[in-house]
């Protein structure tokens, strides 16, 4: 999947799935706007592009062969009572670890020198 960019990934996946670009936008953690530069060729946020990759698997894992049907089997409803929409919206959530390195505090994000006294 890495040698598609990032636009011909959210064309790949509205093209086998139907889901709408807010949905899209929502399941990947971005604004709206977000989605429809991504499509025009600008940069995506790299946490996004993985749950783009995620979201690309799930669809293509389905039993399903249209795209309709693929929209279908997204909204069924799964283990706990949740559709497969809101199991991957919650997983997105939870999900919530540092790309790389160890992370930093808001204070070190924003330059602030800490006293150690």
């Amino acid at each position: 999947m890495s040698e598609q960019t990032v636009a011909e990934r959210l064309e790949h996946l509205h093209a086998i799935s139907n889901l709408d670009w807010g949905l899209v936008a929502n399941l990947t953690g971005v604004s709206l706007n977000a989605i429809y530069f991504a499509r025009a060729g600008k940069r995506m946020h790299p946490r996004a592009v993985e749950r783009l990759d995620a979201l690309v698997r799930l669809v293509e894992s389905s039993p399903a062969t249209t795209p309709a049907e693929r929209h279908e089997w997204m909204f069924q409803v799964i283990d706990g009572g949740n559709t497969r929409v809101q199991w991957f919206s919650i997983l997105g959530r939870s999900n919530r670890v540092p790309l790389q390195g160890s992370g930093y505090s808001p204070a070190q994000l924003l330059g602030a020198q800490i006293d150690d006294a």
